[in-house]
């Protein structure tokens, strides 16, 4: 048999191999060597109001593409597992595809086997991005890029029925951006499967992740360019069942987060949870914690490092049989204080200085079924020392 045909033979099924079998089929034959050139031009050449359209094939890209101050364009393929862009043999680049211009419509492609992010999108005003995906078909790797879909200082981001896998960050992230949207999305086998960071106004809604590490975050972080992002809905997702070791390379801040984690609010503002089913993880199903929890340091001085007035209400929650995580510290202190007992809410207790009252952080959970709700402020600034079990002071809508 030639060896080239062999070789793209193992790519087209190693690219299945990542696919989610009832939703994707591989029907094209035809192969770019020269996939870089063939695309590069074509958005070279570019011009406003226009649309690039990519056909069917797969390929093979060495080096990063890029879009650059050229608005009002459609990047368009022929279908997510149709027009396949291959990184696997890149050499150049932090990136598979970057993008810096405004009003951009990406459609129907795969973006697979990046050395770093699949695709940025920086500084743009108007992002929609549909049916698009992006894979790392070698597995869950921590040489894996950190990020899937990545629109970082954005405003009105739309990410619409997208699939994310094995990223070693987050699968689909959005990051200091002003009014986003991500909905009917499917991200799997990434350490965590959709992460919010650091952004004002979002909503998450009918999206399904599962098989990662951490489901679904809601981050903000100090030293970045917009901190203290607030006005977040999560709403209608299935998060279900990520239970996945942690890949992340220590140091990046999801390293943090243990296996078997539903939904983490970390220094998170202004958030509603609510109608999600959060089923089947080992460690706890919602997390809420101050930036306290990391014990990293900062020196921004803007920075609120607390989380507040979050409601968590109308959700199924549903606990994995199993022991908690103990590879991570976060885990192992969910085992030390309910040995072998995953929880469904935990609630680090960590108030502002002065704070007064029975809930002072206005954390408002309520109407949520479990079979037997395990709930706990843990009282972590205080190292644990009084354990709340008692729901009470926090049934407030």
């Amino acid at each position: 048999m030639n060896t080239k045909y062999l070789s793209n033979l193992i790519l087209l099924i190693l690219l299945l191999s990542s696919c989610k079998s009832d939703r994707d089929t591989v029907t094209h034959e035809k192969v770019y060597e020269n996939g870089y050139e063939i695309i590069q031009e074509k958005l070279l050449d570019a011009k406003p109001n226009s649309t690039i359209n990519i056909p069917e094939g797969l390929y093979k890209i060495n080096r990063s593409l890029s879009l650059d101050e050229i608005s009002n364009v459609t990047i368009k393929g022929a279908g997510m597992n149709k027009t396949i862009l291959s990184f696997l043999e890149q050499s150049a680049g932090a990136e598979g595809m970057r993008i810096t211009a405004d009003s951009i419509s990406l459609q129907d492609f795969t973006v697979a086997d990046a050395s770093g992010d699949a695709i940025k999108l920086q500084g743009c005003q108007g992002v929609d991005i549909q049916r698009v995906k992006t894979t790392w078909t070698q597995g869950a790797k921590s040489s894996n890029g950190a990020y899937g879909l990545y629109p970082v200082q954005c405003v009105d981001v739309k990410i619409d029925e997208c699939e994310a896998a094995y990223a070693s960050d987050a699968g689909i992230y959005v990051g200091q951006s002003k009014n986003v949207i991500v909905k009917n999305c499917y991200a799997h086998h990434n350490v965590a499967g959709i992460e919010i960071e650091n952004c004002i106004n979002s909503e998450v809604f009918d999206n399904l992740t599962e098989n990662n590490t951490g489901g679904l975050l809601v981050f903000d972080l100090p030293d970045l360019k917009l901190v203290n992002g607030h006005g977040c809905k999560l709403y209608r997702n299935k998060i279900i069942n990520n239970n996945l070791k942690n890949f992340a390379t220590e140091g990046n801040m999801v390293a943090i987060v243990p296996p078997g984690s539903g939904i983490i609010l970390l220094a998170a503002k202004d958030v509603e949870v609510y109608n999600n089913e959060i089923i089947n993880h080992k460690t706890f199903g919602i997390g809420i914690c101050s930036y306290h929890m990391t014990e990293n340091e900062w020196k921004d001085e803007r920075y609120d490092p607390y989380t507040y007035n979050i409601k968590i209400h109308d959700n199924k929650l549903q606990r994995k049989t199993a022991i908690p995580d103990v590879t991570k510290r976060f885990g192992q202190m969910v085992n030390m204080l309910f040995p072998g007992k995953p929880q469904d809410i935990l609630y680090d207790g960590i108030l502002k200085d002065n704070a007064k009252g029975n809930n002072p952080m206005n954390i408002c959970i309520k109407n949520n079924v479990s079979e037997d709700l395990r709930f706990a402020n843990i009282d972590a600034a205080n190292d644990f020392e009084n354990v709340v079990k008692d729901i009470s002071n926090y049934e407030c809508i």
